[in-house]
């Protein structure tokens, strides 16, 4: 009798351990779970992913140009020296005096280039953004005394499709390193049109965090971004340089 209480005690020890483990093991793999969430809005911005070049006595520079064609298109040329551009594929180590560029349009990024024009098809209607910016073989950015190597430049649209009306808008201005009003935060709903205009006594990046949108900012120049607003949460805008929080965009 005394053996079959024992056996039935360790069948139920066994049990409970088991039990425990799995338990502790799911608890671990939700906590994964929502840490890979967190981070997945944590975009992939890296503020250090530069090469600087500054020791060079020549360094790349770029300069870039546009056309507006009839129907919603711009034509983009660049001008790139003391570089010799290489295609993004296949893939290659970074070799000195080589890159490709890296075109944005509305703060987003389109397209990785090793030609010196390019045609964005589809504007709407009104004043749009464009930056190219100088990157190494292996995507990090040329950068001088601490300044990304790039070029920018805004043009009014007048043909095109008419773009959407905003759901939600805001005017960001930044003074002395102070944003005036305090830091905002606009709430918005998944799905809905965001436009965010910021103005910067000095030059700078706006970067809005998750979305991977960029704003390249001239010293007392109005930018505008317009986007929907599709990924849920809570999230910084900044500016890149100065590093500190300007704006807070909340989606749900």
């Amino acid at each position: 009798m005394i053996e079959i209480v024992k056996k039935v005690l360790l069948a139920l020890t066994v049990v409970l351990l088991i039990s425990c483990g799995s338990s502790s093991s799911e608890n671990n793999s939700q906590a994964d779970m929502s840490m890979e969430h967190e981070d997945s809005h944590e975009g992939g911005h890296d503020h250090g992913n530069s090469l600087d070049v500054s020791q060079l006595a020549n360094p790349p520079i770029v300069t870039m140009s546009g056309t507006p064609g009839e129907t919603g298109e711009v034509v983009l040329n660049f001008s790139i020296e003391n570089l010799e551009l290489i295609p993004v594929n296949p893939p290659s180590e970074h070799e000195a005096g080589q890159g490709h560029l890296h075109l944005h349009v509305d703060g987003v990024s389109v397209a990785m280039l090793d030609e010196t024009s390019y045609t964005v098809n589809d504007l709407t209607q009104g004043l749009h953004s464009f930056r190219v910016t100088v990157s190494t073989n292996d995507h990090r950015e040329y950068s001088v005394n601490g300044e990304i190597v790039s070029d920018s430049i805004s043009l009014e649209i007048e043909d095109g499709e008419e773009a959407l009306t905003a759901d939600n808008q805001i005017v960001i201005e930044v003074k002395n390193e102070t944003v005036t009003g305090g830091i905002q935060r606009m709430a918005v709903e998944v799905g809905d049109q965001v436009r965010v205009t910021v103005v910067s006594d000095v030059e700078d990046m706006f970067h809005l965090h998750a979305y991977d949108l960029e704003l390249s900012l001239k010293a007392g120049q109005p930018e505008t971004l317009q986007f929907q607003a599709n990924i849920p949460g809570v999230f910084e805008g900044e500016l890149h340089e100065a590093g500190y929080q300007i704006f807070a965009l909340e989606v749900s």
